[in-house]
């Protein structure tokens, strides 16, 4: 077993005053973070639409592979938005 420095003997995660400074630069909003992590996340979405709109002209075969990258990527939208309707992001 490994030994790791924010670990107390115990293993317990030690005190609480130890994480905050830790974890004080995630408490700030970030716009420009924010507005990049939704275009990266919505953009590749829309082209595998499209991507997926064309090859089903072709073979379906070509598709399915696209849709269910598709899905991942729907699946981190719905994880963003969530977030949103939390007022978490």
């Amino acid at each position: 077993m490994m030994k790791n420095s924010n670990l107390t003997p115990a293993g317990s995660l030690g005190d609480i005053s130890d994480w905050k400074p830790i974890v004080a630069r995630y408490q700030k909003p970030s716009v420009g973070r924010s507005v990049w992590q939704i275009a990266n996340t919505l953009v590749p979405y829309a082209a595998l639409w499209y991507l997926m709109y064309l090859s089903v002209g072709v073979s379906w075969w070509l598709a399915v592979p696209l849709a269910v990258l598709a899905g991942a990527f729907l699946v981190r939208a719905f994880i963003i938005f969530h977030d949103c309707g939390h007022g978490s992001f």
